[in-house]
C-alpha cells in the first residue's frame, strides 16, 4: 500500500491522526470500555462538538468502528478496530511515561499490571523480530524503504553528530 503525506516521518504521520488531546482521551476511554457518546463525554470533559468531529475523525481512520445500537431510537457505539487496539502500546508507554515521570513512585494513578500476577509491568519494551527483547542502547534510527532524500541526510547527520548511534 503506498501511503503519501506532507513529511516522510511516521511520528509527523502518527500526529496528524491522534496528536491532539481529545483524540488521545477518547482512545482512552475506548481502551477503558466506554463506548457511548455521553459516557466518552462524561469521562473527557469534551464538547460535543469537538466529541463528534473527533469521533468521526477516528472512525474515518479506522482507529474506532462505529455500529448501531438500538437504545430508545437509534444511536451509536464506538469500538476500537484492530488498528486502534495496535494503539495499546503507545498508550501504556504514556501511561508509564506519566506515572514515572509526572506522579512518581507510590502515587501511580493508573498501573498496568499483568492479568495473572497482578504485578505492574515495569516497561514496554522493543523486541527483536524474533521477540527478544533489545536494549534500549542498542536501538537506533535508520532510514527506512520509504524515506526521502532530506530524512536520509537528516538521520544520517544525527548519526554523524553522535545524537543517535
Amino acid at each position: 500500500m503506498k501511503v503519501t503525506h506532507t513529511h516522510a516521518c511516521p511520528i509527523a504521520a502518527a500526529l496528524n491522526v491522534i496528536g491532539d488531546r481529545w483524540t488521545l482521551l477518547i482512545i482512552r476511554e475506548a481502551f477503558y470500555g466506554a463506548v457511548r457518546f455521553g459516557e466518552i463525554r462524561r469521562n473527557t470533559g469534551i464538547s460535543r462538538n469537538i466529541l463528534s468531529d473527533r469521533l468521526n475523525s477516528l472512525v474515518a481512520d479506522g482507529i474506532l468502528e462505529k455500529v448501531k445500537y438500538a437504545d430508545r431510537g437509534t444511536s451509536y457505539v464506538y469500538h476500537l478496530s484492530e488498528k486502534g487496539r495496535a494503539l495499546e502500546t503507545v498508550l501504556g508507554a504514556l501511561l508509564q511515561w506519566g506515572n514515572e515521570y509526572i506522579y512518581g513512585e507510590g502515587a501511580e494513578p493508573v498501573q498496568l499490571v499483568e492479568k495473572a500476577s497482578q504485578r505492574p509491568i515495569k516497561a514496554f519494551a522493543p523486541v527483536d523480530s524474533e521477540g527478544r527483547v533489545v536494549a534500549r542502547q542498542d536501538v537506533t534510527f535508520n532510514a527506512g524503504p520509504g524515506a526521502n532524500n532530506a530524512t536520509r541526510k537528516r538521520l544520517a547527520d544525527a548519526a554523524e553528530a553522535g545524537a543517535i548511534s
